[in-house]
């Protein structure tokens, strides 16, 4: 297993800050967050993609994922208003392209809070409608997207590896696969395997951290509520090779190089643990 550095949690520093901080500890990959200030989407089609690539080859760190803004503002998956879809799709895909541009085998997608007040029904829908669009776009260009659940905090359309199951089931592509966060079964509470019994080698990727069950704050491992041990010892026997990517914000935003280094050394330990 390799271990990738997230750069959402460098927001208030340039990018580079990020990719000096993996190679100095070790990091294997980077995975780009697809936000302002530094690899938004329509930002990266108006030349930013090319620093990306270019800080790539410069700190030999392959991009493992690219991760769009898709929290629901200024674009969604379940947006009610036709306008709104169809602006949305075309953000989708433009996240797509840049995905492929900036040489991210993944471009990871998640279903954000539908709002409330409506039925869910009709939003499992609406969201299986655009993701068979945004699947077919993938396919065209070759290009592969990954659906994260998320936590109960943060959504109600997929929140389980059921949930997963189901829209890879509804999209079926061979370019819509799915990733990991394990915050998502902790704060559901279902057991991680149920995404690898479920999904088995379409998990692609995964975000290695550790929460709280009354939150969906993501931590580095130990400082939440999980048993790493445990988790790396099943991943290891069911002989899971993708990535295990340091995905960190809120609590650490003011020391994001400390968390980098003290993230490293403590995956890092747990990996070596016989």
């Amino acid at each position: 297993m390799k271990i990738a550095l997230f750069t959402a949690g460098f927001s208030n520093y340039p990018i580079e800050r990020v990719f000096q901080a993996a190679a100095k500890n070790g990091y294997d990959g980077i995975e780009i967050g697809g936000f302002r200030p530094h690899a938004y989407a329509p930002d990266l089609a108006r030349g930013g993609a090319k620093k990306i690539r270019q800080l790539s080859k410069e700190y030999n760190l392959p991009i493992v994922s690219y991760a769009p803004e898709n929290t629901g503002s200024p674009y969604s998956f379940v947006f009610d208003d036709p306008q709104m879809n169809q602006e949305s799709l075309e953000y989708f895909k433009l996240s797509l392209d840049m995905a492929k541009e900036i040489g991210s085998e993944y471009c990871m997608f998640a279903c954000n809070h539908p709002g409330y007040g409506r039925n869910k029904e009709e939003v499992k829908k609406l969201f299986i409608e655009n993701m068979q669009i945004l699947a077919e776009y993938a396919e065209q260009i070759e290009q592969t997207i990954i659906l994260e659940s998320v936590t109960p905090y943060e959504g109600t359309i997929i929140v389980s590896s059921d949930d997963v199951r189901w829209a890879l089931d509804q999209v079926n592509s061979n370019r819509f696969k799915c990733m990991l966060d394990l915050a998502a079964p902790f704060t559901y509470g279902e057991p991680i395997c149920s995404y690898f019994e479920k999904m088995g080698d379409d998990v692609k990727h995964i975000h290695f951290v550790d929460c709280e069950k009354t939150s969906e704050d993501h931590l580095i491992p130990g400082d939440g509520e999980m048993d790493f041990p445990r988790i790396v010892s099943y991943l290891k026997e069911i002989g899971y090779n993708g990535y295990l990517s340091l995905e960190l914000f809120s609590r650490y935003a003011n020391e994001p190089d400390f968390s980098a280094e003290r993230g490293y050394k403590v995956i890092r330990s747990l990996l070596d643990e016989e």
